[in-house]
């Protein structure tokens, strides 16, 4: 943690070591096909036969994108990101490939609409990974928590109007979602509940809590929380992590029966769901 403080802090004051740093990992896992969290390691445990698609909302400089392709070539993927500049560099790069969709509007509760995107600047530095449609989630995480010697008075938040849509009008059969969107998870998530509830895909959220309105929406929609290690997925004890993997028991069941099929060790797993299991993994 207080290297990620350090190196947070290296980049507000040279934002040319941040853009040196993020070229260089992205050309790296893209040869090496190493994902940028640990967590996507666990999409080899999705069943390749799963009719469908791999959502990621919030695609920010295309990180997810490439961790999905890096565990699951053959996905297809459709990126969701309502920051302009942004979904223009990700269209570029991504023109020539049918496998992946950039869609240049974020995901809402309602229909179409235009909202207002903040986005942190701190010293001149740009935070779009922590850019977001609620004004105090932008406004608040950069802080003497997150970032040494923080000035209050070297924060501003840009504003931009962009789109968002519903994931429920995109007519999408998603078999993952990954929902990363800064504060406006509840909202990703209502907004595709008919989607999600149809198709029950394999959700991985960031800062994800069980006793807010989230937690609620997505109990009630059967899902539970689950952790995995190199046997697979196993249930587990309703806990914070900083990414979380959930699944409904049947999309539980049809993924451990695919993994044992492949030759993993379902006495393992079966211990998990009773004892608890190991450490969560995560990612950042």
């Amino acid at each position: 943690m207080q290297l990620k403080k350090l190196i947070r802090t290296v980049q507000s004051e040279f934002p040319f070591v941040s853009q040196a740093k993020e070229s260089f990992y992205y050309h790296y896992r893209k040869l090496l096909s190493v994902p940028h969290e640990r967590d996507f390691n666990a999409l080899k445990f999705i069943p390749e036969q799963l009719p469908g698609c791999y959502i990621d909302a919030g695609a920010n400089h295309g990180q997810s994108i490439e961790s999905i392709k890096a565990v699951k070539p053959k996905a297809r993927v459709f990126a969701f990101e309502p920051n302009r500049p942004l979904a223009n560099r990700l269209q570029a790069r991504y023109q020539s490939r049918a496998d992946i969709t950039i869609l240049p509007f974020g995901l809402a509760e309602e229909k179409e609409q235009q909202r207002t995107l903040f986005v942190p600047v701190y010293k001149g530095y740009i935070y779009d990974g922590l850019a977001s449609f609620d004004r105090d989630s932008a406004a608040n995480w950069l802080s003497p928590n997150t970032l040494y010697w923080f000035s209050p008075d070297k924060l501003k938040l840009d504003e931009s109007v962009c789109v968002t849509r519903r994931l429920d009008d995109q007519e999408l059969q998603p078999i993952f979602i990954k929902i990363d969107v800064q504060g406006y998870e509840y909202q990703v998530v209502k907004g595709g509940l008919t989607t999600i509830l149809r198709h029950e895909p394999i959700l991985l959220i960031e800062d994800f809590h069980w006793d807010d309105k989230l937690g609620q929406l997505l109990h009630e929609a059967g899902y539970e929380q689950y952790l995995f290690d190199n046997n697979g997925f196993y249930r587990a004890n309703p806990e914070w992590v900083l990414n979380a993997y959930l699944m409904t028991r049947r999309r539980a069941g049809t993924v451990r029966q695919s993994t044992r099929r492949a030759g993993s060790t379902p006495e393992r797993a079966s211990h998990h769901d009773e004892a608890g299991g190991p450490a969560a993994v995560s990612g950042n």
